[in-house]
């Protein structure tokens, strides 16, 4: 009996080690919590060296709780801090010197780069501070902005108001709702392309009325690491397809016999590439196939019962895919020559020993590459409405 007493005393003292207070806690109000950072050329740069500027945004947890100052107004509910440093970690330290909250960065959400920043400082070195710091988590998604960044983490939402939360939230609706912007990238993604030396493309941000938009790409060229041009919304719509990551959006074409336009919805998308040599020459087939629903059409006396205006449609619509994804493939392939889709990633799986030959300089040749494209399109559906004219 006394055993199985002091066994219970020792197991009740071991017990509140364990329940004890969380000693090393901090509250959120005293936490610099940073969810959004971008980085800038510096207008006045130094011994000819173009060095960046940093922009912290900070969440101010009071007011998103609905606290009131003092004063009885409210602010809003983030604070950007603008550093200029030589480098992105001693910007990060200076940024401790001019706030009481030392910045944390294991909430980070959003890395924005300037589009001036992108062309003209290496990529690679620029993110070397991201790729190391052991707070900062590869699933941050990076963009790059057609104006500074730090104008576009100045931009609040009305119902996300906190600019880099608003921009998080914008880059799902890629996978959703549209393919007329470039899909998201991630830190991690950014890290294994520099290392790989690929071409590749980046969401793009830009100002939009009283907000943004994430609309068409930034295109990064795997040699220089430089944003070396930029995709509007046709051109990255048609990448998308050949990639197949457009798995959400609406294509738009005109009917030749009445000039009236026929929307088509995407369902579902798949693509594949195929290699085929010719002596010494790499040529390649791109085959589309999607299912995907009537939506809207302007067509008088249009009859989706009809099975000739379904066939009509898909014809109309298969018409206007290879004319995006044509004008996506002559910006990259001839303008700025750079293989964004995955060309060469096909060749070495299809034709390892061609690929070994042709790696060093594949770009060079690519430019030279000809490339068929095979659309296949099958409406399944035509919403609730089959007929705009009751025959009977």
């Amino acid at each position: 009996m006394r055993r199985a007493k002091k066994g219970m005393i020792i197991c009740c003292c071991i017990s509140i080690l364990f329940t004890a207070g969380c000693w090393d806690r901090l509250d959120i109000e005293d936490t610099g919590l940073v969810v959004g950072i971008a980085v800038d050329n510096q207008e006045n740069s130094t011994n000819g060296r173009v060095t960046p500027e940093f922009t912290l945004q900070f969440v101010v947890p009071k007011v998103l709780a609905g606290e009131i100052g003092g004063d009885g107004s409210q602010g809003p509910p983030f604070h950007n801090l603008m550093i200029d440093e030589i480098s992105l970690f001693e910007g990060g330290r200076e940024a401790s010197t001019a706030t009481s909250r030392s910045p944390n960065y294991s909430h980070l959400k959003v890395l924005i780069i300037g589009k001036e920043a992108a062309q003209s400082i290496s990529l690679l070195q620029l993110m070397n501070f991201f790729f190391r710091d052991h707070e900062i988590r590869r699933t941050v998604h990076v963009l790059i902005s057609e104006e500074k960044g730090s104008e576009i983490l100045n931009i609040a939402g009305v119902k996300d108001p906190i600019p880099a939360l608003k921009l998080l939230y914008i880059t799902e609706n890629m996978k959703t709702k549209t393919a007329k912007m470039a899909p998201k990238l991630s830190l991690g993604d950014f890290s294994e392309k520099m290392s790989a030396s690929s071409s590749f493309i980046v969401q793009k941000v830009q100002k939009f009325k009283d907000g943004v938009q994430i609309i068409g790409a930034a295109v990064i060229k795997g040699k220089t690491k430089k944003m070396i041009g930029e995709l509007d919304e046709d051109e990255t719509f048609g990448i998308n397809c050949m990639t197949g990551e457009a798995e959400a959006g609406v294509v738009t074409a005109v009917d030749k016999e009445t000039d009236e336009i026929i929307s088509y919805e995407i369902e579902s998308l798949k693509s594949s590439i195929k290699p085929k040599m010719n002596g010494e020459n790499v040529s390649y087939t791109v085959n589309i196939n999607t299912e995907g629903r009537l939506s809207e059409d302007w067509i008088p006396n249009s009859d989706a019962f009809n099975e000739k205006f379904i066939q009509n449609a898909e014809k109309q619509i298969e018409r206007e895919f290879k004319r995006l994804m044509k004008a996506g493939l002559t910006r990259t392939q001839k303008d700025l020559k750079v293989d964004v889709v995955g060309f060469g990633e096909s060749l070495r799986i299809h034709k390892p020993k061609v690929w070994k030959k042709v790696k060093k300089d594949w770009e060079d040749r690519f430019v030279n590459a000809a490339v068929d494209i095979n659309v296949k399109v099958n409406i399944r559906q035509f919403q609730t409405q089959g007929r705009k004219i009751n025959k009977s």
